[in-house]
């Protein structure tokens, strides 16, 4: 299996183990507050904000173009977060919108070259690799890990 196979099939499953964990709570989860003053709903828009991103970073790498647009820094990620964070949608809604984002993501990932995924000569991810790790694999990974816990406080 390629690369760039390899790193959308985890990403995929890693995505599915998320939505599963979320997809059937009842409407008073949507609204609680459990990640610092953060619902799910709040949570949501913002890793459904960060895969719109870099799904437009996917689509300027397809045409030859810098991943970031020039004038943007992402290094302020406390400010990119809030702004995501507002502009959730209430309860199960958002759950709508953050597939539609992921999906809209993979999409774009698939369309991207083989060459550029995996790993180069010095052991750093390419930039195939990175466009699905830092805002993808990682952040479910990092997020699905704050739900689990929230999960089992309110059991």
């Amino acid at each position: 299996m390629s690369a760039k196979s390899e790193n959308i099939a985890q990403f995929e499953k890693d995505l599915a183990s998320f939505r599963a964990k979320i997809a059937n709570l009842p409407n008073d989860a949507w609204d609680e507050r459990w990640l610092g003053h953060w619902t799910l709903s709040h949570l949501l828009a913002h890793m459904g904000g960060w895969a719109k991103e870099m799904t437009a970073a996917i689509e300027r790498v397809k045409a030859g173009q810098k991943p970031t647009p020039e004038g943007v820094d992402y290094s302020n990620s406390d400010a990119w977060n809030a702004k995501f964070a507002a502009t959730a949608s209430p309860g199960p809604y958002a759950l709508g919108i953050f597939d539609l984002r992921f999906k809209e993501y993979i999409e774009a990932a698939k369309g991207l070259p083989e060459d550029i995924f995996g790993k180069n000569d010095d052991g750093k991810l390419k930039i195939g690799s990175r466009l699905l790790d830092g805002a993808g694999i990682h952040h479910i990974a990092e997020h699905g890990a704050e739900v689990d816990k929230w999960l089992a406080s309110r059991r």
